[in-house]
């Protein structure tokens, strides 16, 4: 890999693996054992599919198939994707305590979706009458009830008259149409076979992207990376924003990194630890993958920045191309915090926070930021397949409830470009309240939530994607609010890569 790094990783069957990297995304030809073969049909012959199907809970305690029970949790919420099979633009609301939200616009056959519990209320109007219900609502449990969609065409159990009412489409309308049926129809095979739903598009393939195996509470992995922590922070006069080329940004394994008389001395490498918090979703801990002093120069950049209200997308998502946003009406908000965006060109700092970044999620550091014609020609942009550092600071009662890091891609997006990984850096601890949550992590002790305590330099890395592709409803995770004193910390995402097909 660029950027240098070799890996000792330890598997579950004890062998070990120690080898150089050139180019980790396409390293390791292992097929994940919770993939699982099934066959599907969607109207045009039938097919194999890889599918994620969740182990069983006692393997995850390196105990007997079936010696323990999964513990059904106390939070009952989940991802609720709503659809619009029609070609007229409509409005989406919420309703409920006395109040009817207006929660974003749908375009012509696209999709969204919100955190949302059993119970909830939902309705879909026509773009310029709001008193008019084209079609209501009420979530199910999960995971029978969390895919929502208005087909105004569809004529139960007469083929006939929806083929008729379907003549009004165009053939790009039509094109649309069907390839959301087909959609749907796999996902209904997905979900008998899995007990899962299927969010993201049909033909959806599994990630490009290394994936960390978590087959057990306290699983490690282990990283060596050539960049090495910062024991000081450099002067102002070498901190400019990075202006170089994309060439010029290429570090071979024997190339001096950036700054390095700045860094702790006699180290040539540092040790990465992963350690696996939940299997599924899939979390990590990564402790000390920040110094003090690189803490120090993240907050100082912080003092020179005008931190904004968080926002959401869709309202527990991010928000994707099909559809507008809106913002949602005041008491309904999810996030309280505030916020920032920092580009990794800001400081070589931040450069090289990028690059060990690379180094644990084992994905070239090129793919992290833009790039030349002579860096992975075979991927159709030259723009970064991550996001700018978002920078984050909650004071006292703020929080961020319950949501997914993860958007629905446009239903004719050939490659359903989605967020893949999470990377959360705290910049603080010892605030009270303020632990990262995952109330829905599979167990088989307690329905109360997993909670991560924010520790300076600590890292938590967690997966939006399963291994087959589908967006993994399970990563839903909350901030809880800040009791006393404040947190601040950084968030790093990164989306699978898309490649020409």
């Amino acid at each position: 890999m660029r950027g240098g790094t070799k890996l000792l990783l330890f598997f579950l069957f004890g062998f070990s693996v120690s080898e150089e990297q050139t180019c980790s995304w396409t390293e390791t030809s292992e097929v994940d054992p919770a993939l699982k073969e099934f066959t599907y049909d969607v109207g045009d012959g039938p097919k194999q599919f890889l599918a994620y199907v969740e182990p069983d809970v006692s393997s995850f305690y390196q105990e007997p198939e079936g010696s323990r029970k999964k513990v059904i949790p106390k939070f009952n919420g989940f991802a609720a994707k709503f659809i619009n099979l029609s070609n007229k633009k409509v409005k989406h609301y919420w309703e409920g305590n006395g109040a009817t939200v207006l929660m974003r616009f749908y375009t012509p056959f696209s999709s969204g979706g919100t955190a949302s519990f059993p119970g909830h209320r939902f309705f879909f109007t026509p773009e310029n009458e709001p008193d008019v219900r084209l079609k209501e609502w009420v979530v199910e449990d999960y995971p029978a009830g969390n895919i929502m969609v208005y087909d105004p065409y569809l004529v139960e159990g007469d083929e006939e008259k929806t083929e008729a009412n379907l003549a009004v489409l165009s053939t790009d309308e039509r094109e649309l149409y069907d390839m959301w049926q087909k959609t749907l129809s796999f996902h209904e095979q997905y979900r008998n076979f899995t007990g899962r739903s299927w969010l993201a598009n049909y033909g959806t393939e599994a990630p490009k992207n290394f994936m960390w195996r978590s087959d057990y509470f306290g699983q490690t992995h282990w990283v060596t990376t050539k960049e090495t922590h910062f024991a000081e922070v450099p002067p102002a006069d070498l901190l400019e924003p990075i202006s170089i080329q994309p060439s010029a940004r290429i570090l071979k394994d024997s190339d001096e990194r950036t700054l390095s008389e700045y860094r702790v001395k006699g180290q040539s490498t540092m040790n990465m630890t992963l350690r696996a918090l939940s299997c599924a979703p899939r979390v990590f801990e990564i402790e000390n993958f920040l110094s003090e002093a690189e803490i120090e120069h993240i907050l100082e950049l912080a003092g020179g920045i005008n931190l904004k209200a968080s926002t959401t997308g869709d309202v527990g998502s991010n928000s994707n191309r099909n559809n507008e946003k809106v913002k949602p009406e005041e008491g309904t908000k999810t996030r309280t915090s505030f916020n920032s965006w920092v580009p990794r060109e800001r400081s070589p700092v931040l450069d090289a926070i990028y690059r060990r970044s690379g180094d644990l999620l084992r994905i070239d550091e090129s793919l992290l930021r833009y790039r030349g014609d002579d860096e992975h020609p075979e991927v159709p942009t030259k723009k970064a397949t991550c996001e700018s550092l978002q920078l984050v600071h909650y004071g006292q009662t703020q929080e961020y409830t319950s949501h997914h890091d993860f958007g629905y891609s446009s239903i004719d997006d050939p490659y359903n470009g989605a967020r893949f990984a999470t990377l959360l850096f705290y910049l603080n601890e010892e605030m009270e309240g303020g632990q990262t949550s995952f109330p829905r992590w599979v167990n088989a002790e307690t329905f109360r939530e997993l909670q991560v305590v924010p520790k300076a330099g600590k890292a938590v890395l967690f997966y939006s994607q399963l291994p087959d592709g589908n967006l993994d409803d399970f990563s839903q995770h909350a901030a809880k609010p800040i009791v006393d004193g404040e947190k601040w910390l950084i968030n790093l995402w990164v989306w699978d890569p898309v490649y020409e097909t």
